[in-house]
């Protein structure tokens, strides 16, 4: 008999026989793909910014971040929204289509010309471009604003859905669920690779509007496939809104003392809790000032990790994003082909999707043997190796970077800006530091979660590891701004990101300092990983002395 909180898309009573299961789970595959193909090719509309809306390199870098924290952002709001208000399918298919008129605006956007500056070539002629400002500007971020609305809301909802479909108190429907994230995994990887491959070389190559154009058809066609699962899909029962829960943890909190003060976190964890809980029980209200504790003490217990890799996500959004630019100053030639520098991703996008088995049923068993751990190596650790390989990538960099102007200076390409005759797969490793940063920092944090929590704040890891990694990209905003200010001073008012000449900026020292700030993260980190791993080692010996004393 299935749970009595399960419905179909209309609310009715589910059929185990129809509803649910592998066969509802193929439709989101389909979407997973289309959507995450068009997603990935935004990688390279940091080039779109610079090269037809002509913005400097600062505003384009700011552009992209913003853009990362906005998708972010609204991926959270849905986890909160979507179950205790809507249903999961609902938010999908009223949503989701935002992103589709996101990119029908930019394709508009970049086939009128009286909606984006004059032709002009920046990489030739930086000084002598008119920016886009106005009206024009308000038009792009509009649409990127869609765009982030969709994508946050497709991002959220599709693995909750999927999730929806098996039964957890099933053991067999359970090992299902865990092959459907998965494939769903393999699915986002390989609509990534398409698109780094094949959609962002039709962006340069063909033309933006193109570009764009077939990016809205792809996740229109996407939905179209999902909505025709409808029949087949199951999912919670809204169960009506989550604020009296939260009135009642801020009043308990109130009355605690000053440590037990409730942050955005924990409003989020009780949304996403009775977003999966399904229907209201009566010992699911905190009504308790034990719960109340010990949900207060889980958080702060966890903060100054949290904190720490808050610091360490923030070099990510401006290395890739830089790096990107400055590949579009390089040469792209491999032979007759010309690559997008974005399109390099596609390297390490397809070495993890297929070293993924040999990775689950060959390192991970080798690993377990020597750590002795049930995941190889422990979250924290997973953690710490992608700060590690953060710093390494930036270091990198600015190796790549030093060279790359040496070349420039000795070809007299400074004042410029032309193409520098340095090839492209110079960044190559760069890429693939930075995949495995943005693997194992996501999946370290959200494993630590799952391990460390109560089962109620296991259900809002993924939410968590989104406010961090959008607080992040904000943050990093903020930080470019910050640096390019600081450096005007005793530099001819010239700061080391000013204009939209690469050959002038020094990203070199930029990429320097995201090292040296990526260092100090790392041991930042380590210091209170050290420190909760010793609290925690020291728990479980206190708790076995108990029980040992009890019996």
């Amino acid at each position: 008999m299935e749970p009595q909180w399960w419905v179909d898309w209309r609310g009715n009573a589910v059929d185990g026989r129809k509803h649910g299961g592998i066969k509802a789970t193929l439709f989101l595959y389909v979407l997973a793909v289309l959507r995450s193909c068009p997603s990935s090719a935004n990688l390279t509309i940091v080039a779109y910014f610079h090269r037809i809306m002509h913005l400097d390199i600062v505003t384009s870098s700011s552009a992209i971040t913003y853009l990362v924290g906005f998708v972010s952002f609204f991926a959270v709001l849905m986890n909160f929204i979507s179950g205790a208000y809507i249903q999961r399918t609902t938010a999908i298919f009223v949503f989701g289509p935002l992103a589709v008129l996101g990119y029908m605006l930019l394709a508009l956007q970049a086939h009128l010309p009286s909606l984006h500056p004059p032709d002009c070539e920046i990489i030739k002629e930086p000084n002598n471009c008119e920016t886009t400002e106005g009206w024009n500007l308000t038009l792009l971020l509009l649409s990127l604003l869609m765009f982030a609305v969709g994508e946050g809301c497709m991002n959220a909802c599709i693995p909750f859905l999927g999730g929806d479909q098996f039964n957890n108190d099933d053991p067999n429907e359970t090992q299902l669920k865990g092959m459907f994230l998965s494939w769903l995994k393999f699915a986002n990887s390989l609509g990534a690779l398409i698109g780094l491959i094949f959609l962002v070389w039709i962006e340069n190559n063909v033309g933006w509007t193109i570009g764009f154009a077939i990016s809205a058809v792809l996740v229109l066609v996407g939905l179209f496939v999902a909505a025709s699962g409808l029949p087949f899909y199951r999912t919670k029962k809204p169960n009506g809104s989550p604020r009296k829960r939260i009135l009642q943890v801020l009043v308990s909190s109130s009355k605690k003392r000053q440590a037990a003060t409730v942050d955005v976190i924990e409003l989020q964890e009780i949304g996403a809790a009775d977003c999966i809980d399904g229907e209201d029980k009566p010992n699911s209200e905190i009504t308790g000032t034990t719960e109340v504790d010990e949900l207060t003490k889980a958080i702060i217990r966890m903060l100054p990790i949290f904190i720490s890799c808050l610091l360490i996500y923030l070099p990510f959004t401006l290395l890739r994003t830089l790096t990107i630019q400055v590949g579009s100053t390089m040469d792209k030639g491999i032979g007759t082909i010309q690559i997008s520098s974005a399109s390099l991703i596609a390297i390490p996008t397809a070495f993890h999707m297929f070293m993924q088995p040999c990775y689950k049923w060959i390192l991970t068993p080798l690993l377990k043997r020597f750590t002795g751990h049930t995941h190889a190596i422990t979250p924290l650790q997973s953690i710490g190796a992608a700060s590690a390989c953060g710093i390494a990538a930036a270091c990198l960099a600015t190796l790549v970077e030093t060279r790359r102007l040496t070349v420039a200076e000795q070809h007299g390409l400074s004042s410029t800006g032309a193409a520098v005759p340095m090839s492209v797969l110079w960044l190559v490793m760069q890429f693939f530091l930075l995949s495995i940063m943005d693997a194992a920092s996501f999946t370290g944090l959200i494993e630590f979660i799952k391990n460390e929590s109560s089962p109620e704040m296991k259900l809002i890891a993924p939410a968590v590891q989104s406010i961090l990694a959008g607080i992040a990209a904000w943050l990093a905003c903020a930080f470019i701004h910050l640096v390019n200010r600081a450096t005007k001073y005793g530099n001819n008012g010239r700061g080391w990101l000013d204009g939209a000449n690469f050959n002038r900026a020094r990203l070199d020292r930029f990429f320097l300092l995201l090292a040296a700030f990526e260092l100090v993260a790392l041991i930042n980190y380590a210091f209170w990983a050290r420190r909760y791993a010793n609290k925690q080692r020291s728990s479980a010996v206190g708790l076995v002395e108990t029980d040992q004393e009890t019996r």
